[in-house]
């Protein structure tokens, strides 16, 4: 028998969510099972989490919070290094990898070069500690084309890259193998999409597989005009309109947004996304045009570490003011995550003149 644990019970649907959410906060009790009832998990917490921390970490996704006997799991290795010693050599462990990307039930790991010989090995390892993932993938060369695809090699599990990742309740079809997807962006599109207001219409430029148009679309009666140059990156994004109750519109396009944009659109927009950061600075006269006076513009770019905020700060104006268009307002400049070393992909939230 086991003392009594205090316990989140949320929908099977958000458990990986949920999951992030409570061991970002230091909250899940990871030596304890989680226990699935009907529709249900209820995921074990550490004995000093409070109701209060709780609901401030899961926010809606909470069902319930309670105290029951749960289980601890069976003894075993409980780290990827205890996994791994002795299998690797001792100098390399401090080089496994401690972090990982979750899609899905798809888990994606990034090796060291160095412990490349042993990437099956790692794999497995890092399998047998979360069976809860179906596949163990690593990522394969960097993000290249213009559909911002990158190679993966199975490393363990179901051989697969096409999943359905959940987000604050938001469905999202996802191919890696096909289109663009960061599970890394998650707290960004919450954060665009808390901004729209009812009635706006909204163009996302480079949509991928559309989890900015999806999480507006979801909360707000708005029309989101989703574009991508990438075919099955909008295949994708049009089976997740089918697997989501919307509040709003998606229009899902195909399409070149140098051509696409400055045909369809002439200073009628509410808010452009611009999430191309390796991309973005090229359409800024494309944006100026579809947007309205006092509209808002998210545009995203990757920029040196040092002095990160001004040096964003000053390209967007830059790169505003010589395409004839003023910057009425700079709401909001700030990180979004790293991205190389000594680089950060950054945000800049503008409003036009």
């Amino acid at each position: 028998m086991t003392d009594e644990t205090p316990y989140a019970r949320v929908a099977v649907k958000n458990g990986e969510l949920a999951k992030r959410l409570l061991q970002r906060q230091h909250l899940l009790d990871t030596k304890r099972r989680i226990l699935h009832e009907s529709d249900t998990l209820l995921l074990p917490l550490h004995q000093d989490a409070s109701l209060e921390e709780v609901t401030q970490a899961l926010g809606n996704l909470l069902l319930e919070y309670g105290r029951r006997e749960i289980p601890v799991k069976r003894r075993g290795p409980s780290t990827i290094e205890e996994a791994l010693t002795g299998v690797l050599p001792r100098h390399l462990l401090h080089l496994l990898p401690r972090a990982y990307d979750a899609v899905g039930n798809i888990a994606i790991l990034e090796i060291p070069r160095e412990l490349y010989e042993y990437r099956f090995e790692i794999g497995r390892a890092f399998h047998s500690l979360h069976p809860n993932f179906s596949t163990v993938l690593c990522k394969r060369g960097a993000i290249s084309g213009i559909t911002r695809t990158r190679d993966y090699e199975l490393l363990s599990g179901v051989r697969k890259t096409k999943t359905v990742h959940t987000e604050y309740g938001c469905r999202i079809a996802v191919d890696l193998a096909v289109a663009y997807f960061s599970p890394r962006l998650l707290e960004e599109h919450h954060r665009v999409a808390a901004q729209v207001e009812d009635g706006e219409s909204v163009l996302d430029m480079f949509t991928g597989v559309g989890p900015f148009a999806l999480h507006i679309a979801r909360n707000h009666q708005a029309t989101v005009t989703a574009i991508d140059i990438n075919p099955h990156a909008i295949a994708l994004l049009r089976e997740s309109l089918e697997m989501n109750r919307l509040r709003g519109t998606v229009i899902p396009v195909v399409a070149d947004a140098h051509q696409y944009v400055p045909a369809n659109f002439d200073h009628n927009v509410d808010r452009v996304i611009m999430n191309h950061p390796s991309g973005a600075s090229q359409f800024i006269a494309e944006v100026c045009l579809a947007v309205r006076g006092g509209g808002i513009i998210h545009y995203y770019d990757f920029v040196p570490s040092a002095d990160a905020k001004n040096r964003l700060r000053e390209k967007v104006l830059h790169l505003i003011n010589n395409a004839g268009y003023e910057v009425a307002k700079i709401c909001t400049v700030q990180r979004v995550r790293d991205s190389a070393p000594y680089e950060v992909q950054m945000v800049a939230d503008i409003m036009i003149g």
